[in-house]
C-alpha cells in the first residue's frame, strides 16, 4: 500500500486504499458496495471500511519516513540513491538520518527541494499543445468534451499561478465585471482584482499579453457560458460544470499536474522562488517585484500597484527573470503552430472510429493499425465525446417533466449501457424544463428581485461620454429575464414632486401605469432601504432608441410576502457575452420621465 500510495502526492485529497483491490478511492464505501464487495453485507462492508482507515493511519505515521541507511541497502549506488533522495523530498516524504551533503541542497530531513524556474514552467509547457488544440477547437466551432473544457480551464489557472504568479485566494476572487473593465496598456492587459476569498479587502493585479487574452476571452465567451445555472448565483470569473465558483485553484493544479504525471508544485513555493532568483537585480527591481507578488491592503503599496504602467513593467521584468518569451514568438492566436492540426489529429481519429451512443472505443490494436499513437489520449477524448453524447440523448427524452432517477436508470439498462454513461442523478440534476413556468410565480425571478442577485451582467465604465453602462458576461436567449428596474414605488405624482427639485436633470425614475392609476419606482434615492450597500444594476442601463435589446415588462410579484409592482427587463434578441444591454426610455424621453405619453411600450 505505502509502494501505491508514493505515487500521489501528500498534498492531495483526503483518499483512501481499498484493501481488496490496492487502488485510492475518492469514495471508499461507495466503492465497496460497487465492486470489491458487492455482495457482502453492509456490516461486512463497514468492518473492511474500518481496517482501510487504520491501515491509512498507519501509513501516515510510518509509511511516509524512510531511514538513509535503508536506502543504501536498497541503492548502493550513490548517484542513484542522491537522485532517489531528492525525488522522495519532492514528494513529501520524510528522510531520517540524512548524511551532511551538499548535493541534496537540504539542511534538514524534513526540507523539499525548492523548485527552480524549469519546474513550475514545466506544465504550462507539457500541457501547452493540448491547450492550444483545444483552444482551435474552440475557435473553429468543433466538438469540445466536458473534459476536455475542464482542461482548458486549468490551464488558464496555470498561466496565472505559474506565469504571473498569482495567488490562488487571488483567482477564486475574480470576477466577471473585473474580466470585463480590463484594460489595454503599453501592449499588455491589465486585470485588477478587488479582493479576494482568502483575504478580505486584499487586491491583486497583474497584466496578461495581448495572446493570453485572447485565450482567456475564448473561455469566457465559450465556456464559462456552458457553466452558468439559473439557480446558482456566483459572478466569479472561474466557474466549475457544476456552476459553482471555483473553490480551490490549489486542487485543480494539483489535478492538472497529475494529468500529466508531473510533481506537484505550491504556488507559495514558486513565489519564494522567483524572489530569490531576482536577488540578482537591482534593490529598486527587487522592491517592485516583492509588491507585484504581496497582494496589498491600502497605502502607498496598494496605490503604485494600481498604476498600469508599473504592473506592466513590473511583469515584463518577470517574463524576463523566468525566460519566458514575448508576444511577438512563433504561435501566436490564429497561425498554424497554434490552431492548425497534425497530420493525425482527433478529428482524424474521430473520422476512422465514429462516435455513436452505442459503439465501444477502438483498442490500442485497432488505434495502432490505423497509423495512431499507442497512448490512451485519443482513447478518453473519444470516451470523453460519447459521454457527452449519451448525456445529451438522455435529457432529450425527458422533456415535459423532471425524471426520477429510477426512470434514468431504467432507461441506461434498456439502452444496454454498461460503462461510460452520466449517473442517473447526474441527469436528474442537468435537467430543466422546456419552458419556463409563469413569469410573476417563478421562485427565481422573485428571489433575484428579492435579493438583488441577478447573474451574468458587470457594471462597466464606458468613459466620460457614455459614462457607466452594463454589459451581459453570459448569454441570454430572446425571451429571458435578465434584471429588474429597482427601487421604491410611489405614486407618479411623488415622481413629479422629486423632479422638480432636480430642476429638470435626468434622474433615476421610472414612470408606468398599473391600470388607471400612474405609477413611478425611483431609483433616485441611492442606496435603496431594502439593499443599503448594494448598487442594483438595472438603474445603470443606458438609452438606444434604435438599438434596444431589452424591453421593460410591468409584473406584479409575491417578494417578501407581499404584492410588490415590479419592472423587469426581457431581453428582446439574444445576446452575446460583452454586449452592452440598453432599452429604449419611451417614444420620447418625456414618456420615460413620465410627461404625457401612456406608455404603450410597457405592454405585454
Amino acid at each position: 500500500m505505502a509502494e501505491q500510495s508514493k505515487k500521489r502526492s501528500v498534498a492531495d485529497r483526503n483518499i483512501t486504499y481499498c484493501l481488496r483491490c490496492y487502488k485510492p478511492q475518492d469514495n471508499l464505501p461507495v466503492h465497496l458496495a460497487r465492486v470489491c464487495m458487492k455482495t457482502s453485507t453492509p456490516d461486512e462492508r463497514a468492518e473492511e471500511l474500518q481496517k482501510a482507515k487504520v491501515s491509512n493511519r498507519e501509513w501516515i505515521r510510518k509509511g511516509r519516513t524512510w531511514d538513509y541507511d535503508q536506502l543504501c541497502e536498497i541503492l548502493p549506488d550513490r548517484p542513484s540513491r542522491l537522485s532517489m533522495m531528492k525525488e522522495l523530498l519532492q514528494r513529501g516524504f520524510f528522510i531520517k538520518n540524512q548524511p551532511d551533503d551538499s548535493e541534496l541542497a537540504t539542511t534538514t530531513s524534513t526540507t523539499v527541494i525548492a523548485p527552480s524556474t524549469k519546474d513550475w514552467q514545466k506544465i504550462l509547457k507539457v500541457a501547452k499543445a493540448d491547450f492550444l488544440q483545444i483552444y482551435g477547437n474552440l475557435q473553429r466551432g468543433s466538438k469540445v468534451s466536458s473534459a476536455e473544457k475542464t482542461l482548458y480551464r486549468y490551464y488558464c489557472e496555470a498561466i496565472l499561478v505559474f506565469r504571473h504568479h498569482q495567488c490562488p485566494g487571488a483567482l477564486e476572487g475574480l470576477t466577471d465585471a473585473e474580466w470585463v473593465n480590463r484594460r489595454q496598456h503599453s501592449g499588455r492587459v491589465v486585470i485588477g482584482i478587488s479582493s479576494h476569498v482568502t483575504s478580505t479587502k486584499q487586491t491583486a493585479t497583474f497584466a496578461l499579453t495581448n495572446r493570453e487574452e485572447a485565450w482567456f476571452q475564448l473561455y469566457f465567451q465559450k465556456i464559462r457560458p456552458e457553466n452558468i445555472r439559473p439557480e446558482k448565483v456566483s459572478n466569479s470569473f472561474f466557474l466549475s460544470s457544476t456552476g459553482e465558483a471555483v473553490h480551490s485553484v490549489s486542487q485543480d493544479m494539483d489535478r492538472l499536474h497529475e494529468m500529466y504525471k508531473l510533481p506537484v508544485l505550491r504556488s507559495r513555493d514558486v513565489r519564494k522562488a522567483i524572489e530569490a532568483t531576482a536577488q540578482m537585480l537591482s534593490a529598486d527591481n527587487q522592491e517592485a517585484i516583492r509588491q507585484y507578488l504581496t497582494h496589498s491592503t491600502g497605502g502607498a503599496q496598494q496605490d503604485r500597484m494600481q498604476q498600469p504602467q508599473f504592473v506592466v513593467d513590473t511583469a515584463v521584468l518577470l517574463d524576463s527573470l523566468a525566460g519566458f518569451t514575448s508576444d511577438d514568438d512563433p504561435d501566436t492566436p490564429g497561425t498554424s503552430v497554434e490552431c492548425g492540426p497534425p497530420s493525425k489529429d482527433f478529428s482524424a481519429f474521430l473520422a476512422r472510429f465514429p462516435v455513436s451512443l452505442g459503439g465501444q472505443p477502438p483498442n490500442k490494436k485497432q488505434r495502432v493499425n490505423e497509423g495512431f499513437a499507442e497512448d490512451r489520449v485519443f482513447y478518453d477524448r473519444w470516451r470523453s465525446t460519447q459521454y457527452a453524447k449519451r448525456e445529451e440523448y438522455l435529457l432529450s427524452q425527458f422533456t415535459h417533466r423532471k425524471p426520477s432517477a429510477v426512470k434514468v436508470a431504467g432507461l441506461i439498462a434498456k439502452e444496454g449501457w454498461r460503462a461510460n454513461h452520466p449517473r442517473p442523478e447526474d441527469i436528474e440534476r442537468l435537467w430543466r424544463p422546456a419552458r419556463r413556468v409563469t413569469i410573476e410565480t417563478d421562485e427565481t425571478i422573485i428571489k433575484n428581485v428579492s435579493q438583488q442577485t441577478w447573474a451574468g451582467l458587470a457594471i462597466k465604465n464606458f468613459g466620460p461620454q457614455q459614462g457607466l453602462g452594463v454589459v451581459a458576461t453570459q448569454p441570454f436567449s430572446k425571451g429571458d429575464i435578465v434584471c429588474d428596474y429597482h427601487g421604491k414605488v410611489i405614486t407618479a405624482a411623488a415622481g413629479r414632486a422629486m423632479m422638480q427639485d432636480m430642476h429638470n436633470e435626468p434622474g433615476y425614475l421610472f414612470f408606468f401605469k398599473s391600470g388607471s392609476r400612474d405609477m413611478c419606482i425611483d431609483a433616485q434615492t441611492f442606496p435603496c432601504d431594502c439593499h443599503p450597500v448594494t448598487d442594483t444594476i438595472g438603474r445603470r442601463i443606458n438609452h438606444s432608441s434604435k438599438g434596444p435589446n431589452l424591453k421593460p415588462l410591468h409584473c406584479v410579484l409575491k417578494v417578501d410576502g407581499e404584492d410588490r409592482h415590479v419592472i423587469l427587463f426581457r431581453a428582446l434578441q439574444d445576446i452575446t457575452v460583452d454586449t452592452q444591454l440598453k432599452f429604449d426610455y419611451g417614444v420620447s424621453r418625456k414618456s420615460f420621465r413620465g410627461e404625457g405619453l401612456d406608455l404603450e411600450w410597457l405592454d405585454e
